[in-house]
């Protein structure tokens, strides 16, 4: 799709070469309506390739950047701008961390809030800066988690993380109202991606299998479920939703290990 001045749609996705993100740049093309530019610190050159060979070379763009450097995302979305209009922003990356709360350090907290909460701001700011030049709309769409409703002994830096990802995706949507920007925010529970495989999930995070009775429905979700509500807070679909944070999580939020009760 096209806008007055020629340039095609594109939806900005970080963390896109894997799990969720790549769902969603999955999603997204197989819409048909929006190319997507995958932003990611390492995109895999296989998945990009299959992208490519199954959407079109024109349809799919990789960069190479590390959203906690806000130099290098700004250069990495006037990139993009110098020949796309970026009609969303999906900010997918991420990383986990399992360490006692005794023993961490500020390297630790910056691991993951650098990323998760800085690097989701930067391309948001990049963005709307964008949008608001042009005097579009846009639309963004942050990934929470259920940890940012619990207490997760162990975890501690990613609900922190998570819960101002929820911060600021409500504070956000209220600042940027005013020029047409709407952003919310999907809060996954366990989710079946390759960082809970087996060789890369981190020492001390359970297994999917041993979870997998905290959510109501009984299993984890499919990558392709969240890029399905994502997916809808991106269309027009939500076009009256900002500042909300929606639950995906097989009813988690509702459970946790209650339900082995019922086996009882």
């Amino acid at each position: 799709m096209t806008s007055g001045d020629g340039k095609p749609g594109i939806v900005l996705v970080t963390g896109g070469g894997s799990g969720i993100g790549l769902a969603t740049v999955e999603r997204t093309l197989a819409d048909g309506v929006h190319d997507c530019a995958i932003i990611d610190l390492n995109p895999d050159a296989a998945v990009v390739d299959d992208l490519i060979a199954r959407f079109g070379a024109t349809r799919v763009t990789a960069i190479t950047c590390n959203v906690a450097d806000r130099d290098a995302v700004t250069h990495a979305v006037d990139d993009v701008l110098a020949a796309r209009r970026i009609t969303g922003v999906v900010n997918c990356a991420g990383t986990l961390l399992a360490k006692p709360s005794l023993e961490l350090t500020l390297a630790d907290l910056h691991r993951l809030f650098d990323v998760h909460v800085a690097g989701s701001l930067f391309v948001a700011q990049a963005a709307a800066r964008s949008w608001i030049t042009a005097g579009t709309p846009g639309v963004i769409v942050n990934v929470s988690s259920v940890a940012s409703s619990f207490g997760w002994p162990g975890r501690l830096p990613y609900p922190i993380a998570k819960s101002s990802v929820e911060a600021m995706t409500r504070t956000l949507a209220v600042e940027w109202a005013r020029w047409g920007i709407r952003v919310n925010a999907v809060a996954p529970g366990s989710v079946d991606s390759p960082l809970m495989a087996e060789g890369r999930r981190p020492a001390g995070v359970k297994p999917l299998e041993e979870v997998a009775d905290r959510h109501a429905l009984g299993r984890p979700a499919a990558s392709s479920e969240i890029a399905a509500a994502i997916a809808f807070l991106l269309s027009e679909q939500s076009s009256f939703m900002t500042g909300a944070v929606v639950p995906v999580d097989g009813g988690f939020t509702i459970t946790k290990d209650s339900a082995k009760e019922l086996a009882q």
